[in-house]
C-alpha cells in the first residue's frame, strides 16, 4: 500500500471536533462490539481453501490460520489521524482511487451487473451491496456510494472504522448508503454468505496472512456471478527496487518496513488462488504511480502494482 505510516498524533475521541460531530453507532454486526484484544483472544472456525477445517483459537497454543496479522494492522491503526488529509501521507490513495473507482465501475458494468437504466446515469451502481476489505478510513468506500451503491466497510482496526463513520457522517448525501464494521473478514463471511455484489480488496493482500485464506473467504460473502476487484504489488526484484528500496529507502514516500518484500504475491499465483475459489479472471491492469505528479495511470507492465477483476462461477 503507498501510503505513509505515521505515529497517532491525536486520540481518536477528539477526532470528532477536526470532522464534525460525532456519530451514533448504527449498523454494526454483532461481533463489532468486541476490542481488538478480545477479537485476538477469541476462537474462531472456518473453511480453507483446501476444504479442510482450521480454528483460530488464540489461547489453546496451537498452530492456526488467520488472515489477521497483528502487525500489520497496527501499522494502519497509527494513522487513523491521516486518512483524509489529501496531501499527507495518504495522498498516493486518494490518488489511487482515479483508477480503482474505475475498475470498480466499469467492471460491474461488463460483468452485466448494472441494470440497463442506471449504466448513463449518475449513480449507475444503484441496488448494488459492495464489501470494502481493509477499508481504512473509507477512501474507496465514499465514491463507491456516491455512485449508487450500498457499501459496507470492514477494517479489523477500530480506529479506522471510528474515523471513517465520522468523515461519512458529515456528507448526507452518502452516509445512508455506507455501513461500516469493525472485524476480519472470517467473522464477517460467518454473517455474509452470499451477501454481496462484489467485493473490493485495494492494497490489503500484501498486509494479510494466508492469501489463499482470504481469498476463499472473500469468495464466500459474493453471489454467483458477482466480482472481486484486487490492487496489489507483483512478488518480482523490480517490485522490491520500486515499492521498497527507492519508495521507502530513498525517496522516503513510505517509512522503512511498511511493505515485507515476502507477502507480495505473484501475478500467477493470485490468478491460481481466484480460480481455486472458484473465480474466473477477467481482467488484469499494471499500474504506474508517478510521485512528483501524484498521479496513477494503467499500463500494460504488471512488473510492480497490478490490479485484477474476476467472476465469481461457482
Amino acid at each position: 500500500m503507498l501510503c505513509r505510516v505515521t505515529c497517532l498524533r491525536a486520540p481518536v475521541s477528539s477526532l470528532s471536533q477536526f470532522y464534525c460531530t460525532s456519530i451514533a453507532g448504527e449498523g454494526v454486526t454483532s461481533r463489532s462490539h468486541l476490542s481488538q484484544d478480545q477479537r485476538e483472544g477469541e476462537s474462531t472456525t472456518y473453511n480453507t481453501s483446501d476444504g479442510s477445517k482450521s480454528s483460530d483459537d488464540s489461547n489453546s497454543g496451537r498452530h492456526e490460520q488467520s488472515t489477521y496479522s497483528k502487525e500489520e494492522v497496527a501499522k494502519f491503526r497509527s494513522m487513523a489521524d491521516s486518512w483524509w488529509d489529501v496531501k499527507g501521507d495518504c495522498r498516493p490513495l486518494h490518488s489511487l482511487n482515479r483508477l480503482r473507482v474505475s475498475l470498480v465501475r466499469e467492471g460491474l458494468m461488463q460483468s452485466g451487473a448494472v441494470m440497463t437504466g442506471h449504466i448513463a446515469g449518475p449513480q449507475p451502481l444503484s441496488g448494488l451491496r459492495i464489501l470494502d476489505v481493509g477499508c481504512g478510513g473509507g477512501i474507496l468506500c465514499e465514491p463507491l456510494a456516491r455512485l449508487g451503491a450500498t457499501v459496507v466497510g470492514l477494517d479489523a482496526a477500530e480506529e479506522n472504522v471510528s474515523v471513517a463513520r465520522l468523515h461519512a457522517d458529515c456528507d448526507p448525501k452518502v452516509r445512508h448508503k455506507l455501513e461500516y464494521v469493525c472485524g476480519t473478514i472470517e467473522e464477517h463471511a460467518q454473517e455474509a454468505e452470499g451477501m454481496y455484489d462484489a467485493v473490493v480488496a485495494s492494497e490489503v493482500l500484501e498486509h494479510v496472512s494466508h492469501p489463499d485464506l482470504f481469498i476463499h473467504t472473500c469468495a464466500h460473502t459474493i453471489k454467483p456471478g458477482g466480482s472481486i476487484f484486487l490492487t496489489t504489488l507483483n512478488k518480482t526484484a523490480v517490485a522490491w527496487v520500486g515499492a521498497v528500496a527507492i519508495a521507502e529507502y530513498t525517496l522516503h514516500l513510505l517509512p522503512p518496513g511498511t511493505h515485507d518484500w515476502n507477502k507480495f504475491i505473484p501475478r500467477q499465483e493470485l490468478l491460481f488462488l481466484l480460480e481455486k475459489s472458484g473465480f474466473a479472471t477477467r481482467t488484469v491492469h499494471g499500474m504506474l504511480y508517478n510521485p512528483l505528479r501524484n498521479q496513477w495511470c494503467w499500463q500494460s507492465n504488471t512488473a510492480i502494482n497490478y490490479a485484477v477483476h474476476a467472476i465469481k462461477e461457482t
